[in-house]
This record gives structure tokens, sequence and C-alpha cells, in this order.
């Protein structure tokens, strides 16, 4: 049986090579020569870690894995940023995620400061110290902005949703399963 539905799908993907159905594809895309990468470490952003209790350097070290929604004509990406303690190794430093809004979608403005972060709430010991990482986002019908995560204490990782009006201000619901 095993084999007979390894054949089927041997021969499905033979007979399907080179041809494709376009009729979903939005595109082509070219990338443009300027404005890469949109989001890169910004060392002087520093902020006012509410667990650490004193002023860190959020996006010192990496700015990568972003999400992008579109809203009121403008192209929001959330983003994750990390500082530059704890070790330098994958998964050893602190993430938070940054907020970055552009026109044009080539040229963004950051906020100063995180929005979404590790905090003094009932998420911190899945959240802290790792952090919160990899958004994912999406638009409800009614206009409520849905973010899956990754919440990160250095042990151990799981899904988290949150959700926001304004992209600025969330409320974190814990694991998704």
């Amino acid at each position: 049986m095993v084999k007979w539905i390894a054949c089927v799908a041997l021969v499905s993907a033979v007979m399907g090579y080179g041809q494709t159905n376009s009729s979903w594809v939005i595109g082509p895309w070219t990338r443009p020569a300027e404005g890469n990468p949109v989001v890169t470490p910004k060392p002087e952003s520093t902020f006012m870690d509410p667990i650490a209790k004193k002023p860190i350097q959020w996006e010192a070290l990496h700015t990568f894995n972003p999400a992008a929604v579109v809203r009121g004509g403008k192209v929001y990406v959330l983003y994750r940023a990390e500082d530059s303690t704890g070790a330098m190794a994958i998964g050893g430093h602190t993430s938070r995620l940054g907020l970055a809004e552009s026109k044009d979608g080539l040229h963004f403005t950051r906020k100063g400061e995180p929005v979404f972060y590790p905090a003094e709430d009932d998420q911190k010991a899945r959240e802290w110290p790792g952090g919160v990482e990899d958004p994912r986002i999406v638009e409800s019908p009614d206009g409520m902005y849905v973010l899956t995560y990754t919440q990160w204490n250095r042990k151990t990782y799981s899904v988290g949703i949150a959700t926001s009006r304004d992209l600025l201000h969330w409320t974190k619901y814990g694991p998704a399963f």
C-alpha cells in the first residue's frame, strides 16, 4: 500500500512538472535596486526593559523575520530585533518586536521602542529571558490584528497568540496549543 501511494505521488509530480496554474499568482516580483534591507540593526535604540529594569539596546545585534500588513494605505512591518545581551549564540539573546511603517514599501520609519516584548505579565515564564520572536500577522474582518509568535524562555518554545487594534498595544493570550 505504501509503495502504491508513493508511486501515485511520483507519477502525479512528474505529470504535473512544467504545468502551472497561475490564476492565483500575484506578480511577477522584482527586487528593487535600492532600499534593501529595509530594516537593519540600530545599536543606538534603547528601551527601558520592564523585567531587567535597565535601559537595553533592544535592536543592537540583529533585525529579521518580518511580518507585514497593509493598513490605511501604508505598509506596516513587525520585525524581530535582538539585543546584544546573553550568550553570543543562536537563541542566546533576548528578542523583541519592533514596528516600522512605509508609504512606498521601500523606505521605512521605525518606532523608537519595541511594540511587543516580554513583560511582567502572565506570559513572562514562557518569554523570559529569550523573548518574543518570529511574528506572523493577519487582520480579522472586524479590524482586529491577530499575531502568532514564538515564545522563547531559552529552555523551550511555544506558539503564542496576541491581538491588537492599533499594532502598538497588545493583549497576550498565551500558547495557541
